[in-house]
């Protein structure tokens, strides 16, 4: 029997890597041998359904199943109809965190004969045993019951055994653990097996060996709450540094099992942090089953910030009882500890969550089909909302994709503004200034708001220091294998060596650097040599 299992994502990157099917594929192969020969295909939601049906049928395959995400079910089942026009007789099934949520939506599409709800592993060796026997995907679809894996030392590796080869894909997806000890509502993984189930230590050593040796780049840790088992968590990173020094490492963290042994842990790796933030109101919070105290965070936040180590946060606005007013002091309250990145996000009310049951009685109405997001609430209008969204992708736009970790504090600070309000200018700026490049907009908009406060010389320093490190960080990032890149001729109002000396002694206040550096305008060439920035002036 031919099988094809099909894995749908975004867009190619190091992280569209196919570890759901791929452990699949390794369980049925440990299962069956050469009964049932396994394929597993790549398909990004960009692409046509018809394509991607194609290129599926290509294998001649018996059965077809679809890993559901919120992001590709509409794709998925316009997938599955074609494969059905074209092969009447095909059978196709659906798992995945969509089909789980909303088993009876999905196979209430007449493309779809079965769903296996919750972890696949142990549910596909079981349904293929019957399948094998003669029974058809529709007489298993009231059998078919979630069935968690107990004991994870028993899945096989799909990196191990290869069946997924992650230097083909640039990156790696890495699960450490299942399940999760926390109920947030707006969560799935709250409804799924109680307690965390860890994978054990000798594959994760084992794993981390094979990643080092293929000369992986970058690893996704799949592992919602990666320190929350203390002791674990700390083991792991002492096999990173030890194993795997030279890859870089994304985690989920939560900020109340950080302590200053753990943040020396992390910044002994290569790594990058997300912690769930959220909100920065504990009586919004609640309305969610999540609770706040904001003194404890800042605290287990500067454990980070002290020994180096890049973290960034997820913010969601649109929860109950929020209000536009509140998402913005959230917004600045995250801002206000210099993350590396803020991540925002309109709440979805997805099928099969908490949140999806409370969300009449809270009056949270919301889109019946993916992406479920929220429409309104009692405090939180439809025109609140877009506003809220407004800023969301102003924030994306100049503080994440505009690299302004370095610069963004000292230039904000002379012109006594919150972040909130900057992103909501910028976002005004955006609609008539839609086509710059992005250093020459962060420029001219910053410019804008210095000389809408007669401070126009300190806004040309400021648009230079802007200039300084956003070129810079272009180059490295334009750079070869050989540490090349074209080079770039920049204006400046100061001699760009001046302001760089004095940014590396320390100087961090924009009113002090004015002080220190005369106006100079002048042409600057920054080039790389050797992976070394390289600046001259004439």
């Amino acid at each position: 029997m031919k099988l094809v299992l099909v894995a749908i994502h975004i867009e190619p990157s190091p992280r569209s890597l196919p570890l759901g099917p791929a452990m699949l594929a390794s369980v049925l192969q440990d299962a069956f041998g050469e009964r049932i020969e396994t394929r597993v295909v790549d398909a990004f939601v960009a692409e046509e359904a018809e394509v991607c049906a194609a290129r599926i049928l290509a294998s001649e395959p018996d059965l077809v199943g679809f890993s559901l995400y919120i992001w590709n079910r509409h794709l998925s089942l316009a997938i599955a109809a074609c494969l059905k026009a074209a092969r009447p007789g095909i059978g196709i099934f659906a798992g995945g965190a969509e089909a789980t949520a909303d088993p009876a939506g999905v196979l209430a599409d007449p493309a779809m004969d079965l769903v296996l709800p919750g972890e696949g592993e142990e549910l596909l060796v079981a349904a293929m045993e019957q399948v094998l026997a003669g029974t058809s995907l529709g007489e298993l679809a009231a059998w078919a019951r979630p069935r968690p894996v107990a004991d994870l030392s028993k899945l096989p590796s799909p990196y191990l055994d290869g069946t997924l080869r992650p230097e083909d894909y640039g990156g790696a997806l890495w699960e450490l653990s299942r399940g999760c000890p926390f109920t947030c509502d707006f969560c799935y993984e709250a409804r799924g097996a109680a307690g965390t189930r860890r994978v054990p230590l000798a594959r994760v050593e084992a794993e981390l060996e094979l990643f080092e040796a293929r000369g992986i780049r970058e690893v996704f840790v799949l592992d919602p709450t990666f320190n929350y088992h203390k002791g674990q968590a700390k083991q792991v990173l002492r096999l990173i540094a030890a194993k795997a020094p030279s890859i870089h490492f994304f985690f989920e963290a939560r900020s109340e099992f950080l302590d200053a042994e753990m943040a020396d842990l992390f910044a002994a790796v290569h790594c990058t942090l997300q912690i769930g933030l959220q909100s920065a109101h504990d009586d919004v919070l609640k309305n969610i089953s999540r609770s706040f105290d904001p003194a404890d965070f800042e605290a287990k936040i500067l454990l980070l910030h002290q020994v180096g180590v890049p973290y960034g946060f997820d913010l969601i606005y649109g929860l109950p009882g929020d209000s536009l007013q509140g998402f913005q002091a959230s917004l600045d309250f995250a801002m206000g500890l210099v993350p590396n990145h803020l991540d925002v996000f309109r709440l979805s009310v997805l099928p099969g969550t908490r949140l999806a049951e409370t969300a009449p009685g809270l009056q949270l109405r919301h889109q019946a089909l993916n992406p479920y997001s929220v429409i309104e609430s009692p405090t939180f209008s439809a025109g609140d909302l877009d506003q809220a969204g407004r800023l969301a992708k102003a924030c994306d736009l100049l503080y994440n994709h505009g690299k302004a970790v370095p610069w963004f504090g000292m230039v904000l600070e002379p012109l006594g503004l919150r972040p909130s309000e900057v992103f909501g200018g910028f976002a005004d700026w955006l609609d008539q200034h839609a086509n710059q490049a992005p250093i020459e907009a962060q420029q001219t908009f910053f410019l804008s708001l210095f000389e809408a406060q007669d401070q126009s010389a300190l806004g040309h320093l400021a648009a230079d220091v802007i200039a300084c490190f956003g070129h810079s960080a272009a180059l490295m990032e334009e750079a070869d294998e050989n540490g090349a890149a074209p080079l770039r001729r920049v204006r400046f109002h100061h001699d760009p060596r001046d302001l760089m000396a004095l940014i590396e002694e320390g100087v961090a206040n924009l009113e002090e650097l004015a002080y220190s550096v005369q106006a100079h305008p002048c042409e600057a060439e920054f080039a790389l040599l050797n992976g070394e920035l390289v600046l001259t002036v004439s």
